[in-house]
């Protein structure tokens, strides 16, 4: 009896010192729920600010099973140390990274119902992995359609026209961009990856342009060591903001009337010069992959805050003209290839959906406020904190020592980066 006794009493100690991760069942009318859609570049980013607002030890990551998380993502948990109403509130975030940065621009300012993962404790539906947080630890098969609350691009919604719009959509009239308030957060910095079939650490820009365009159908064109291996583009679908900054940075689309524009799917010409169009970044990553199994040599788009992964992946970035890719450089001047995230949700009711109110506008509120915060973004990687929200702190030999980047595009990815410090 002492036994059971002293047994009981180290439980009851555990269980005060340790909050409880939430499951589906603890979805309930007391939980906020909140659809964010878009990037799928900025899918890790939006994860690791979304936990940081939680409890530790209350967090569940949920995970669409079709597509192991690309596509969709979902965070659970109890929010605390924001100093506002939310602490202490379950709130559910959920993700839709599937089509890329236009589903968190148009869907959001036309409040259009599009998918999102459907996470709740329906038979069969969510399914516990055994694993533990920070990995998913559930993964669920089924669907539903919603009105995104909020959405993140890449790029600024006004980016959004003509090929870099998905078949079928169009650029938002005044009026529909009037429902929505656009803000640019932080800097996403983007890198050229290359499969490890390709053995170059280096390509000029006027060279990814040409293997890019189609200009260069051949890597003997790159490097006489190459010859004989044809191009194969691991590239976004049109609505991704990676793509689009692609077509801005590489092709000058639209930025100018003389514009280039980068190969599509239609280029293709198998054995030739392939061009595939993937509906994520996740989706290059594993184009990249197969690949390189494959024997075939590829370039891919891929924002920073992906790395390779010793032994699974066998892809590399490049360096652009001799500088390499990452947020120090970034930060620095050095390195140019970013945009400037957007993060905006609606200012008044459409089609007979309201505007955030009260507690979700303090959780977007909140959450605007820390996707452009130095502190936060410094733990996380592929993003820099921007100067026009924040002032960089300089050494006494220049160099930035609070992560705030040098320069800034002013929110327009078609304007050339400039320095302020």
């Amino acid at each position: 009896m002492k036994l059971n006794k002293l047994a009981l009493a180290c439980a009851m100690t555990l269980a005060a010192g340790q909050a409880l991760a939430l499951t589906p069942a603890d979805i309930d009318a007391n939980t906020l729920k909140v659809f964010i859609s878009g990037s799928s570049a900025m899918q890790g980013a939006l994860g690791k600010i979304a936990e940081g607002m939680m409890t530790a030890g209350t967090i569940d990551v949920y995970y669409d099973t079709a597509s192991n998380g690309k596509n969709y993502r979902a965070y659970f948990g109890t929010v605390s140390g924001t100093n506002t109403t939310l602490d202490g509130k379950k709130v559910l975030l959920q993700d839709r990274a599937l089509g890329g940065s236009f589903q968190g621009v148009g869907p959001v300012a036309r409040a259009q119902s599009i998918a999102s993962m459907a996470i709740d404790s329906a038979a069969g539906n969510c399914v516990a992995t055994g694993a533990a947080y920070p990995a998913a630890t559930y993964k669920c098969a089924n669907t539903v359609n919603a009105v995104p609350d909020a959405g993140v691009s890449d790029v600024e919604p006004a980016l959004f026209v003509g090929a870099n719009l998905p078949a079928g959509e169009s650029a938002l009239t005044t009026t529909e961009a009037s429902h929505i308030s656009p803000a640019s957060q932080n800097a996403v910095v983007f890198g050229i990856a290359v499969n490890d079939n390709v053995s170059l650490t280096n390509l000029s820009r006027s060279q990814i342009t040409s293997l890019l365009t189609g200009a260069y159908q051949n890597w003997g064109m790159v490097s006489p060591s190459l010859a004989g291996k044809y191009v194969r583009v691991q590239r976004r679908a049109p609505g991704s903001g990676t793509q689009a900054s692609a077509n801005a940075y590489f092709g000058s689309y639209p930025c100018s009337t003389g514009f280039t524009s980068l190969a599509d799917a239609t280029a293709s010409n198998p054995g030739v010069y392939e061009v595939v169009e993937n509906s994520s970044t996740g989706g290059v990553i594993a184009g990249l992959n197969a690949d390189f199994a494959a024997g075939k040599s590829s370039i891919g788009l891929v924002s920073t805050e992906n790395t390779p992964v010793s032994g699974t992946d066998h892809w590399h970035f490049v360096s652009i003209d001799g500088v390499a890719p990452g947020v120090a450089n970034a930060i620095a001047g050095k390195y140019d290839y970013f945009v400037e995230q957007s993060i905006q949700w609606r200012n008044a009711a459409v089609n007979g959906t309201p505007a955030p109110t009260v507690l979700m506008q303090t959780f977007l509120d909140t959450f605007k406020t820390r996707s452009g915060s130095p502190t936060v973004l410094a733990a996380l990687p592929g993003v820099a904190a921007l100067p026009t929200n924040y002032t960089p702190t300089l050494d006494v030999n220049g160099n930035v020592t609070n992560g705030v980047m040098k320069g800034t595009k002013l929110n327009n990815t078609c304007s050339p980066t400039q320095l302020y410090y």
